[in-house]
């Protein structure tokens, strides 16, 4: 059977840092091609580091194995392994979520996602049976952190 992939994006600022970045890198691209009239060997390897960039931005995503939470991000130094009873709390937005658990850095983690990934998501997460964390659904949440 095929798991389920629940896939996210960082807090807003983290978001629009790495895509100005990686859409940076394709303006790039475009540049060095209109230099030339021809197909161009610069241009194309650029062209080919922009879709690296762009589908590891893409490979964000949550999991859920036997009794872990496995977020899968960008870095592997990130990449974690959360057991279902530790998670405290889940704050259900309107386009994000926020986890509370002692296996995040800060005690709690913002993610962004579409509404159908979030729906399946949660809906998932309810029918895990070790999951003794309250579900709060929060119209108040944003896409943005604030200290």
């Amino acid at each position: 059977m095929k798991k389920k992939v629940y896939h996210w994006q960082p807090e807003l600022s983290t978001a629009i840092i790495y895509w100005s970045c990686t859409f940076g890198i394709l303006f790039l691209s475009l540049i060095l091609t209109l230099e030339h009239t021809r197909p161009y060997l610069i241009s194309n390897i650029v062209l080919g580091i922009f879709f690296f960039f762009a589908l590891v931005g893409c490979n964000r995503y949550f999991m859920i194995e036997d009794e872990q939470l496995i977020v899968h991000a960008l870095l592997p130094i990130r990449r974690k392994k959360i057991t279902l009873s530790a998670i405290e709390m889940i704050r259900v937005g309107p386009k994000c979520i926020e986890i509370s658990s002692p296996g995040f850095k800060e005690g709690t983690q913002l993610f962004i996602m579409t509404k159908k990934n979030k729906v399946a998501f949660i809906k998932s997460m309810k029918q895990q049976s070790l999951l003794s964390a309250t579900i709060i659904d929060d119209p108040q949440l944003t896409i943005s952190k604030h200290y």
